[in-house]
């Protein structure tokens, strides 16, 4: 048994099975046992979620037949997750198979007992891709009569670059989609409302404005909207997030596609593989982190932590990939624009950060704000 690989393998193939055992994960743990089993009680290798070279989805020890039944033929679409990277990356990773025809639904099994319905930009999602038999929820063990299950097209690690499949059914959206006037675009975090993200943001707006670049917050717009902008745009630039997961989905080669990093980690490596597999080379990775702010007790930077960039270094890097004209005129950050990013970022922690250098880890009591 191992992991999806993007060129070969169980991740581009169906099986389909005749009475097959679906279970819904029996408790809310990071790899639960649940998945999809056959009449005689096998596991079903095809409906498992991987993230890297770990099944997430445990096998079920000696399951006993569900006592419901739902008739019919119906698509297996794996796990639902409710956050949204992992939605946009493991929940939709079977999306390259949703036009199977004769399907009167999609079954998802929810990641916990708290996910009661799907949200509206995760249906409306559903319905860019073109799916028009309704998604449905199996909250309790179930014998489904006819069920199609197709591998794991997409998610983290290997399968980041996406099976052809997959990149396929990406780009047929993305063909459906208007197409405005070609446009430069930042990509903000400044109005996310969650934490972790980059120190004086507002400066790189500023900065990027003045190289014509139109500023935008992926939260604040509505999805068909968002994939619009990406479309249409000529260049695109961010700090790394899980909104790059969306750009992707609609990039092709004609796109220059950028992204700033904000933790010193490898968070980022599956975005870079699936943009790649999309336009067919690498994006352009600026690494401008001069330290990272933390919560205190973290040892290393993570989703949550705040990058502090050497904006000299920043703009030399945007600079020579083209991004922006001239690195003499970029403003980095002044001592008051630093001071209200730490307040800013203290307030949504509720407590003190700390700030550790990049590379060796180290912690400097001096350095709270």
């Amino acid at each position: 048994m191992s992991e999806p690989l993007p060129d070969t393998g169980w991740s581009r193939e169906f099986v389909t099975l005749k009475n097959a055992w679906v279970f819904p994960p029996d408790q809310a743990v990071g790899r639960p046992c649940c998945g999809v089993v056959t009449a005689e009680g096998e596991d079903v290798l095809h409906a498992s979620t991987w993230r890297g070279g770990i099944r997430m989805t445990r096998a079920l020890e000696k399951p006993a037949r569900p006592a419901a039944a739902l008739s019919g033929r119906h698509l297996w679409g794996g796990l639902y997750y409710g956050h949204f990277g992992h939605f946009m990356t493991e929940t939709m990773s079977r999306c390259w198979a949703y036009d199977q025809p004769g399907i009167d639904s999609v079954l998802f099994i929810p990641k916990h007992d708290k996910l009661l319905a799907f949200q509206a930009y995760q249906t409306q999602l559903w319905g860019l891709l073109g799916v028009t038999a309704p998604e449905r929820l199996v909250r309790e063990p179930v014998v489904v009569e006819e069920l199609v299950v197709p591998g794991q097209g997409f998610g983290l690690g290997r399968i980041a670059r996406g099976t052809p499949e997959f990149r396929d059914t990406m780009k047929t959206m993305a063909q459906a989609l208007p197409q405005d006037p070609p446009r430069k675009i930042y990509i903000s975090r400044t109005k996310f409302n969650g934490r972790g993200g980059v120190l004086c943001e507002r400066t790189i707006e500023r900065n990027m404005i003045e190289n014509g670049y139109t500023v935008m917050h992926p939260e604040k717009m509505d999805l068909r909207d968002q994939l619009r902008f990406y479309k249409s745009a000529t260049h695109i630039v961010g700090v790394d997030s899980s909104a790059f997961h969306i750009a992707g989905m609609v990039a092709d080669p004609s796109k220059t596609i950028a992204f700033i990093l904000r933790r010193d980690n490898k968070a980022h490596e599956a975005i870079a593989a699936q943009i790649s597999g999309m336009i067919g080379r690498d994006p352009v990775i600026i690494d401008a982190l001069a330290a990272n702010w933390v919560e205190n007790g973290a040892a290393s930077s993570n989703h949550l932590s705040w990058g502090e960039l050497d904006h000299t270094a920043l703009a030399t890097g945007l600079h020579r990939h083209g991004l922006i004209d001239d690195p003499k005129q970029w403003q980095g950050p002044t001592e008051q624009d630093m001071a209200e990013s730490l307040s800013g970022i203290a307030a949504k922690h509720q407590g003190d950060l700390v700030r550790i250098g990049v590379g060796p880890h180290h912690m400097n009591p001096k350095d709270r704000p």
